[in-house]
């Protein structure tokens, strides 16, 4: 049936214009294109209209990369990029700045190369030299210690105190509620003890979520209870270490990256995400953490011993994996914070000891 108005019959079978079928029907307005071999500009415009895409805002935000060095693996044959000397780890804490960390996270070495827990003299002798070659970068240590109750308070009063304020412990690691490493029972009255006396002293609470019940007890106890204020608050997702199952089984590995970074994002408001990744797939987890938008990433040898997933190579030098996260985070074109005080700035902290 033919609508009324038509000109059908001035296109007929008989028409001159059969070469070009415009329509049927008047109300339709004709877009007349030339014929062309190829796309004009015009036409690429209408039918692939990708200049109208909106930006994607995922990764707009920076990241700052935390250097974990030395950790506590043996080295020798064992490990070759774990140092055997005081100067060893100073110069390797240099270069690994260098690479762009802007923060360190530093379990020192003694002279028989045994990982020290608590040994703040030590600490202090490695850091000072990096803050002459370096500039005030961010710290963020260990403050607890071993204790039948963990002791958040004693041994950040100490570095307080050689600091003459925050220098050697400006964010200081909280650990989930209950029993970790050497039978130290982490309680709540514990945790919630080191949330007020850091942020009493300008020292930020860096909460560690070692599983997805952590983020719920430091909401409920913690930050619902105003125990910590400090906003932005600090969360850093423990992705593996180097006897993780959860982290080396594909594609488990990613699909907990992603849904922890979302998890704690939709929990917590005006949160900094962290991703420390670490096991036999730190290196793919640390991509999906830069393409999921976290915004600490923490690598080198405390937490990684093999460079790649599916090769048995080492890790040589702890800067080497600085220099991989930074690489890997500007081809997907994330900012890289690298100057200490912007970094401060972004995690909400302060730096109070003299400059």
């Amino acid at each position: 049936m033919v609508r009324p108005n038509s000109d059908a019959d001035d296109h007929g079978p008989d028409s001159d214009d059969r070469a070009l079928h415009r329509n049927l029907y008047d109300d339709i307005p004709f877009d007349e294109l030339e014929p062309s071999g190829t796309f004009t500009a015009e036409a690429a415009k209408q039918f692939f209209p990708v200049h109208e895409q909106e930006s994607i805002d995922t990764m707009d935000s920076p990241v700052i990369i935390e250097c974990a060095y030395p950790g506590w693996q043996p080295g020798g044959e064992h490990y070759p990029a774990v140092p055997d000397s005081k100067g060893e780890q100073i110069q390797e804490l240099v270069d690994s700045v260098d690479a762009g960390a802007a923060a360190v996270h530093v379990h020192p070495r003694d002279e028989d190369r045994r990982p020290q827990w608590n040994d703040n003299e030590l600490l202090v002798d490695l850091l000072d030299p990096v803050f002459e070659e370096c500039g005030d970068v961010v710290t963020f240590s260990q403050g607890w210690e071993v204790a039948p109750h963990a002791d958040y308070v004693s041994g950040v009063a100490d570095l307080l105190e050689r600091g003459d304020g925050n220098k050697y412990c400006q964010g200081s690691v909280i650990l989930p509620p209950g029993l970790f490493g050497a039978g130290a029972l982490h309680s709540m009255s514990s945790i919630r003890e080191a949330c007020r006396y850091y942020e009493d002293k300008g020292v930020k609470p860096i909460f560690q979520l070692y599983d997805t019940h952590v983020l719920r007890d430091i909401k409920h106890h913690l930050i619902d209870q105003d125990e910590t204020v400090w906003e932005p608050h600090v969360l850093c997702i423990r992705a593996g270490a180097h006897d993780s199952l959860t982290t080396e089984n594909d594609p488990w590995s990613y699909f907990k990256v992603l849904s922890e970074i979302y998890n704690v994002r939709q929990s917590i408001e005006n949160s900094v995400v962290g991703l420390y990744p670490g096991g036999r797939n730190w290196l793919p987890m640390l991509m999906m953490g830069l393409v999921a938008g976290a915004n600490v990433i923490r690598v080198g040898i405390e937490d990684a011993y093999w460079r790649y997933p599916h090769r048995d190579e080492l890790i040589q030098k702890n800067s080497e994996v600085v220099e991989m996260a930074v690489e890997l985070a500007e081809m997907l074109g994330r900012e890289v914070i690298t100057d200490p005080d912007r970094a401060r700035e972004f995690l909400g902290m302060e730096y109070t000891s003299p400059r």
